[in-house]
C-alpha cells in the first residue's frame, strides 16, 4: 500500500511534512534549490545534478509532463525531488507521459506538497546542505543520525558513475572535430555543436592527454558535470598535460577543472548557483548575458595567479563567471553556453571552433 505522508529532512534537524511523489523508499543527497520557472525534466537529467535533492522552486510543477526529447542525458540525475503543487492535469502537444510516472519509473524518490519557497529561504539563509527525502513516518531520530553519519555526495566521484554517452557525427561535412572527456557532457551542449558542423568524439573522463592527442581533433571541450573538481584530480592532471598543444574550452565544471591545472585554486559556495536567470558581465566588452548555471562550486578569486585573466563576473555576487590563458589558448566558463533568441549557436562555442585565443 502506497505511504500517505512524507518527509523532508536536513542535516541541521530542519523537517518538512509532505506526501510521497515519484518513487517510494529513501534518497540522501546535497540539498540544492532550482528557481527556474520551466526545464524540471531537464534539470532532473542533467549530469550537474547528479547527488542531489532539488527544490525546485516554482510553485506548479508537472503541467506540461514529459516527453523523449528534452532529456540531457541517457538517465535521472537528481537522487530527489521536492515540489509544491504538483499537476496531474498535463497539457502539452509534446508530451508523452507525466512527471510522476517519468521519476517512479527511473527511481527518483520525491516529495510534494511542501513549502518550496521555506525550503529555498532556509537554504539561502544557512548553506546548502545534506538533505533526505523518505516515504512513509519514519522516526526523526534515527533517520537524523543515518544522515549525518552519510558522506557527502560532493565529497566522491560522481563522474565515474555516469552512464556513457556516445560520440556525435557532425550535420553535413563536418568542418570541425573536438574531443570531449565525459564529465557529465549535455545533449543541448552537443546538438550546437553539430549545429556548427562539428563532429565531437567523446572520451572517458579517465583519458589520458596521450589518448586525446591520439585523436588528432582541433580542440579539446572540457564540459559541464557534477560534485567537487577537487575530487577529479586525474582529469587535472590530463588537462595540465594538454595546455598549450590544444585549444581548451572548459564549462561549468570543467571550468573549474581548467582553473585548477593553471594554478587556480577551487572552493565551496555557501549557496550554489542553480537557475536560468543568473546575469553575466563580459569584462572584454561589457556586455551583459542571462545565464543557465548549475554548480556549488566556484573559481576563488583570491587564488588566481599570473598569466590567467578574469573574463567574466556575476552581476549578483561577483564571482568568478569566466578566465582565459591567452598563452596556452585555454578559456572556460561557469555559466552554459545557450543558443541565442534567433536559436543559433552560442558564439563562444563558435569562438572555440574557430580557434579563438
Amino acid at each position: 500500500m502506497k505511504p500517505d505522508k512524507a518527509l523532508l529532512l536536513l542535516e541541521d534537524g530542519t523537517a518538512f511534512e509532505g506526501i510521497p511523489f515519484g518513487a517510494q523508499g529513501e534518497a540522501m543527497g546535497e540539498a540544492v534549490f532550482y528557481t527556474g520557472v520551466v526545464g524540471y525534466q531537464e534539470v532532473l537529467t542533467d549530469p550537474s545534478y547528479r547527488g542531489t535533492l532539488v527544490t525546485l522552486t516554482y510553485p506548479i510543477i508537472g503541467s506540461y509532463g514529459v516527453n523523449a526529447e528534452d532529456n540531457e542525458s541517457p538517465c535521472a540525475q537528481a537522487r530527489g525531488v521536492v515540489v509544491r503543487d504538483y499537476s496531474t492535469c498535463v497539457s502539452n502537444f509534446r508530451a508523452t507521459g507525466t512527471l510522476e510516472d517519468f521519476l517512479a519509473e527511473r527511481g527518483v524518490v520525491g516529495i510534494r506538497d511542501i513549502d518550496t519557497r521555506a525550503v529555498a529561504v532556509h537554504l539561502r539563509d544557512h548553506g546548502e546542505m545534506r538533505g533526505l527525502i523518505a516515504s512513509g513516518e519514519p522516526d526523526r531520530g534515527p533517520l537524523l543520525e543515518k544522515l549525518k553519519a552519510a558522506p557527502s555526495p560532493f565529497g566522491t566521484d560522481l563522474v565515474e558513475e555516469l552512464p556513457a554517452e556516445p560520440s556525435c557525427p557532425a550535420a553535413g561535412a563536418g568542418k570541425h572535430r573536438v574531443v570531449a572527456l565525459h564529465l557529465g557532457i549535455k545533449r543541448s551542449l552537443l546538438a550546437q555543436l553539430v549545429q556548427l558542423g562539428c563532429s565531437v568524439d567523446i572520451l572517458p573522463a579517465t583519458a589520458s592527454a596521450k589518448d586525446v592527442l591520439a585523436r588528432k581533433a582541433g580542440g579539446v571541450l572540457l564540459p559541464g558535470g557534477p560534485g567537487d573538481p577537487r575530487a577529479l584530480g586525474y582529469v587535472v592532471e590530463t588537462a595540465r598535460a594538454l595546455l598549450g598543444k590544444l585549444p581548451i574550452l572548459g564549462v561549468g565544471l570543467g571550468h573549474q577543472l581548467l582553473a585548477l591545472a593553471l594554478g587556480c585554486a577551487v572552493k565551496r559556495m555557501k549557496v550554489g548557483h542553480h537557475g536560468v536567470n543568473y546575469p553575466v558581465r563580459c569584462l572584454d566588452d561589457k556586455r551583459c548575458d542571462i545565464t543557465a548555471q548549475h554548480h556549488s562550486f566556484v573559481v576563488d578569486d583570491a587564488a588566481i595567479p599570473a598569466g590567467v585573466e578574469v573574463t567574466h563576473r556575476n552581476v549578483n555576487d561577483q564571482t568568478v563567471e569566466g578566465i582565459r590563458s591567452r598563452e596556452r589558448q585555454a578559456r572556460g566558463v561557469q555559466f552554459h553556453p545557450s543558443p541565442d533568441e534567433m536559436g543559433k549557436p552560442s558564439k563562444i562555442l563558435g569562438r572555440f571552433l574557430e580557434g579563438e585565443k
